[in-house]
């Protein structure tokens, strides 16, 4: 089997070429694997004090994915991901290469998808925005939203989706040291042009290696997106994101969030802008904007380029060109 794989993978590649999202390299006897992968790389000034503009790896990823037909009803699953970001200042160095995930797991016809192993929590999932990488003011309440010991269960029958994940890093020692925990869930009705959904998320433990300053964080966030006006579409959202020390609970944070977001496309050219606000129970507001235009060269490729700003004091304007490639 595994040679008949590779024998297969690069032929396909090269018969694919860029029409849909992912190849096929094998399908018989029950079995199916998939490739998919991207490249996007920036030229980018931060927003803030004092910034200058860089090139900036922004994604690099290959991803291998795998059902396993065990019933005519369910499926084993299996898939791993690879980024190869580098943010290290070696120009030579591979040391942003990482295996992102490495899961198995099962797949029903009516009950859903479990899976194991090192993956992506729900939370990961959490936001309305539709910037590239301005929109700093939006939605920053959790932690930690990937990790290797991860548990994922999700459910979606077009209409009503949800599920529900955790992560626990335990290092199978039962000392009695503290360790980070983590449950996260989503709850979304579709109905008519809308998408409504829910998220909740409880870390405990974030920074365990640092007692003295470790913290468990609660936050929550709802969102709604509307598709109802021909080539245009509207999504705002609310959230809140809390911090206390474990050791006394004292608050370390509580902020509010909300985002308004809109786009409109023509042809092959989108439009979109957006408003993220943070409103702290201490400390002063934060307002964000950003605009940007992407233009799809095809539905694999495309490149765009963003403005942002907020008004927080000795913040100046930043921007990013870009271009993504993906199969």
């Amino acid at each position: 089997m595994k040679k008949t794989i590779l024998a297969m993978a690069v032929p396909a590649l090269l018969a694919a070429g860029s029409a849909s999202a992912s190849i096929n390299l094998y399908d018989a006897e029950g079995v199916k694997v998939d490739l998919s992968g991207a490249a996007e790389v920036q030229y980018m000034q931060e927003i803030g004090n004092d910034k200058d503009g860089m090139w900036r790896l922004d994604d690099g990823d290959i991803a291998v994915n795998t059902e396993v037909a065990i019933s005519p009803k369910m499926s084993a699953l299996a898939g791993m991901s690879f980024e190869f970001e580098d943010e290290s200042t070696d120009a030579g160095s591979n040391s942003g290469v990482e295996n992102k995930e490495l899961f198995v797991g099962f797949k029903g016809d009516t009950f859903g998808q479990v899976t194991f192993g090192r993956q992506y929590l729900l939370s990961d999932d959490i936001g309305i925005t539709k910037d590239y990488e301005l929109s700093i003011s939006s939605f920053d309440g959790t932690e930690a939203t990937h990790g290797a010991q991860v548990a994922k269960y999700v459910y979606d029958n077009g209409t009503v989706y949800g599920g529900i994940s955790t992560r626990q890093d335990s290092d199978g020692n039962d000392d009695g040291s503290a360790e980070l925990s983590i449950i996260d869930a989503r709850l979304g009705y579709r109905v008519a042009d809308f998408d409504m959904r829910g998220y909740y998320y409880k870390a405990d433990d974030v920074g365990a290696d640092k007692p003295a300053s470790s913290t468990d964080v609660t936050a929550y966030q709802f969102e709604v997106e509307y598709a109802g006006i021909e080539n245009v579409g509207l999504a705002a959202s609310y959230g809140n994101g809390e911090a206390e020390r474990v050791v006394g609970g004292a608050e370390v944070a509580d902020t509010d969030y909300f985002s308004l977001a809109a786009d409109y496309t023509m042809g092959n050219t989108t439009f979109a802008a957006g408003w993220d606000r943070q409103d702290p129970k201490e400390g002063d507001n934060v307002n964000g904007y950003y605009a940007n235009v992407t233009y799809a060269l095809h539905s694999n490729a495309k490149v765009y380029a963003e403005i942002g700003d907020t008004n927080a004091d000795n913040s100046d304007l930043g921007y990013v060109a870009g271009m993504e490639v993906k199969f």
